[in-house]
């Protein structure tokens, strides 16, 4: 790659970062439960704020996990032979911690849109390349104009630590100030130019501090796009349901209000005047020992009160003046409340095709046909999310294989996924023998078991045949059987004219 070619790349990258960093950020929010607080009036009293601080409760986090937890991949099928899928999966796959780290990538193609994996050959074991989910927010990847579904290059920009260089003194960690080194390295198909500046070693200015070659032929980034449409653009899921959670915690602030001043009936009285005065109307006020009026804060005459008394089963208040009234303000009904906050977090669910039971009091005590019904619009939404994210990961186990040195690539690989949908086990297997005596062979109905991995079945498969081979020894028809089965087929013989 041209030097001036990467400088610019870099700065259509960092720019393009840079862009949508605050709309990246606010999505994470609120996918993390930092949301915007419920609008308060301004002057309201302490109490009032501490309500709207307790009113969030985030929904999103569970509408936005629910899908993707369905989502793990327990296997591959190369194209080629059942060695090379173990190869696949005990050298590129677990090596990299995917069965965990599988999930990062999936929850940022759902919140933000895309999410992305990278590639690179591993200097130290060639035949296990380095993968690793990133974040989309420090990376870039620019599609070709001629196919927005290709990557034609990308650029990712993060932040190292210096220490400062030049003093021998050792001093701890929180008393050495830290200087920033800024990174963008540019990629292309086959080359990478790395950028610095700042820190103890480089200026403000952009350096190249280093630059090569890969053997990948692609850009080492791949994209896990979600609703992507017709201009190679993804969709987030989460920004359609971001006003929805605001409504549920405006909701909320409302009924802790309710309940907090409005809950309980209130007693109202009015027109009483609780001043003692003299037979000519005039206020009495307090005296101190010297006979002087006791002043108040603002240096104000004190009057004498008379006391209202104490509500009680067993007494009566009397309050004097010919305009005092006493009466009683009802409590709020917060039925209505709940109702309204109850459909609200219905349609934020359905919008976002989780299952009713997810709000554990819509549904209970489900069948296990009524659970796979409730659950449909779910699994619909994860089979297309298998088909999406499956094409992305066959796209990285293409990438790891050039990485790893191999030329040909491996277009007939698929992803083996784990069971999603929702059922018993015990509908699991019945389904499983019932194939089995219609002809499935063994191992193809072990796969099928939730959970099977492609360790696990090969066990499975092991274990089996040293029963068989146990139960052989200890049957004497199966033992003959398996004499016969062994001996040299009988010579041909002949025909007597």
């Amino acid at each position: 790659m041209d030097l001036s070619v990467a400088a610019d790349r870099r700065e259509r990258g960092l720019a393009k970062i840079d862009a949508k960093r605050s709309v990246w950020r606010r999505r994470e929010d609120y996918y993390r439960g930092r949301q915007d607080l419920p609008y308060a009036p301004p002057g309201v009293s302490a109490e009032y704020l501490q309500l709207r601080e307790m009113a969030g409760a985030n929904w999103l986090a569970l509408a936005m996990d629910t899908p993707t937890q369905r989502l793990r991949a327990d296997g591959f099928r190369t194209g080629r032979d059942e060695a090379a899928d173990a190869t696949t999966w005990n050298e590129v796959w677990q090596p990299n911690n995917l069965d965990s780290r599988q999930r990062i990538v999936y929850s940022q193609m759902f919140v933000h849109g895309r999410g992305l994996m990278s590639v690179w050959p591993n200097p130290s074991d060639r035949k296990s390349p380095v993968i690793r989910p990133e974040s989309s927010e420090r990376v870039h990847v620019q599609m070709d104009p001629e196919d927005p579904f290709t990557a034609a290059w990308a650029v990712k920009s993060f932040t190292v630590e210096d220490r400062p260089v030049g003093s021998n003194l050792i001093v701890p960690g929180s008393v050495a100030s830290p200087r920033e080194r800024q990174v963008a390295v540019v990629y292309d198909r086959d080359s990478w130019v790395r950028f610095e500046r700042g820190g103890s070693s480089y200026s403000g200015e952009w350096t190249v501090a280093a630059n090569g070659s890969h053997p990948l032929g692609a850009v080492p980034f791949v994209t896990f796009d979600h609703r992507q449409d017709a201009d190679g653009q993804p969709w987030s899921a989460i920004e359609p349901l971001m006003q929805q959670q605001d409504a549920l915690n405006t909701i909320r602030f409302q009924t802790l209000l309710a309940m907090q001043f409005a809950a309980y009936r209130q007693r109202a009285i009015v027109g009483y005047d609780p001043v003692i005065r003299d037979q000519q109307g005039q206020p009495l006020f307090e005296l101190d020992g010297d006979g002087k009026p006791v002043l108040d804060a603002q240096g104000r005459p004190k009057p004498l009160l008379q006391s209202m008394g104490r509500a009680g089963v067993d007494r009566i208040l009397a309050f004097p003046g010919a305009d005092t009234k006493v009466f009683d303000m009802p409590e709020s009904n917060l039925a209505n409340y709940i109702t309204v906050l109850g459909e609200f977090l219905s349609d934020l669910f359905a919008l976002g095709q989780v299952p009713p039971q997810y709000l554990l009091n819509r549904m209970s005590n489900l069948s296990g046909d009524a659970l796979a019904g409730a659950e449909s619009t779910l699994q619909s939404l994860v089979a297309d999310l298998q088909r999406t994210v499956g094409e992305s990961l066959e796209e990285v186990m293409r990438l790891a294989n050039r990485a790893r040195g191999e030329d040909e690539p491996d277009l007939a690989s698929e992803v083996v996924w784990a069971d999603a949908e929702a059922r018993s086990f015990a509908q699991t297997v019945d389904g499983i023998t019932k194939l089995v005596t219609v002809g499935l062979p063994r191992q193809a109905a072990f796969e099928m078991v939730p959970g099977a991995t492609p360790v696990k079945v090969r066990r499975w498969m092991e274990l089996s045949a040293e029963e068989r081979r146990a139960a052989a020894v200890d049957d004497p028809i199966a033992r003959a059987a398996e004499a016969l089965r062994v001996l040299p087929p009988a010579p041909e013989v002949e025909p007597v004219a």
